[in-house]
């Protein structure tokens, strides 16, 4: 069969689960609708499923679920003409009800979907300002140091394809994924002779250095909002599992994001050269890792590492435009 047609089929028949949901709810509705006894006072309850509608999906569904909900009352209207009860027994009277109710519920629907929709425009517009500031800051770093070039970067996917291994949720995920991005967000206050020294460096030099993470987490608290969910991961993300890291944690203490980035950073780390030795092959950093696992690194992050260890060992591809970094915000 042609893809083309194929594809046809499967968006045909795809299943809408969202408004699924707001039909099941105006159908729950409907029965409970139908056994009691002042039918007239509960048809204002058929405002909870357009609303419902309206402000987690949009007008779309709300008016949908309007529109499901005045053919139904209609139904049991025209088929159940008891359920309506009038002093003056006028059948006048119960359609004009009737058409009220619907233009109110419609209108509601309608308006309050549209307002739904100008949050999610105004959400969407904070998200992509978060996202240039984003981009700058980790192209700053990737710009301090030649032999870091779009380290950042890469550490960011390699994190998410062990996160996502690890079967940790999506918005876990995403998190991990924006701390690679800015895990050395620090380093633009270190200077390039510490940066690319190839001689040992000076405790006052390692100390510095190290100062890194604590400093690129202070960078970060001024652009405030979801990014204050990461500072932890960008922080600790230099600690070792037998806990003689920066801060001295570990195991467990030392937060799953910051575990999985440790990984990822060394891994690249050890692929790339520096200026106080060449880069290692793919498998020979791959062998780094396992080796230091439950000293220096986590066991279940190393063993997920190299379950997925296929799908980076032969690169990663860097974006050219418009940060295609896929980052989301919740």
């Amino acid at each position: 069969m042609n893809i083309k047609i194929k594809k046809k089929l499967i968006d045909l028949f795809r299943v809408d689960k969202e408004l699924i949901i707001v039909f099941l709810l105006v159908v729950v509705t409907g029965i409970i609708f139908f056994f009691v006894s002042n039918q007239r006072a509960f048809l204002n309850f058929f405002y909870l499923p357009v609303l419902v509608g309206a402000y987690f999906f949009g007008k779309r569904y709300a008016t949908h679920s309007a529109i499901f909900s005045i053919i139904l009352i209609s139904v049991i209207a025209y088929f159940y003409p008891e359920t309506f009860t009038y002093s003056l027994d006028s059948n006048f009277n119960k359609w004009f009800d009737i058409l009220i109710w619907s233009g109110f519920l419609m209108t509601t629907g309608y308006f309050t979907g549209l307002l739904y929709e100008k949050k999610e425009s105004a959400r969407k517009n904070i998200e992509r300002t978060y996202k240039g500031i984003l981009e700058m800051l980790s192209l700053m770093v990737d710009s301090v140091d030649q032999y870091t070039h779009s380290h950042s970067y890469r550490v960011s996917a390699i994190s998410a394809i062990i996160a996502e291994e690890m079967k940790y949720d999506e918005e876990t995920i995403e998190n991990i994924r924006l701390a690679g991005l800015l895990h050395d967000l620090g380093k633009l206050g270190v200077s390039n002779e510490i940066l690319q020294s190839i001689n040992k460096l000076t405790d006052d030099e390692i100390k510095n250095m190290r100062s890194h993470a604590d400093r690129g987490a202070e960078m970060l608290v001024p652009v405030g909002g979801k990014v204050f969910e990461i500072l932890p991961i960008i922080i600790y993300h230099h600690e070792r599992h037998d806990g003689t890291g920066y801060h001295l944690m570990a195991g467990k203490d030392i937060p799953p994001g910051a575990r999985v980035i440790s990984v990822a950073d060394v891994y690249d780390a050890l692929i790339s050269d520096r200026p106080y030795r060449k880069a290692f092959t793919p498998l020979k950093a791959k062998e780094e890792i396992i080796l230091n696992a439950n000293t220096q690194f986590d066991p279940l992050v190393v063993r997920a590492f190299e379950s997925v260890f296929h799908k980076f060992e032969t690169g990663i591809d860097i974006p050219t435009s418009d940060f295609a970094w896929n980052i989301k915000f919740y």
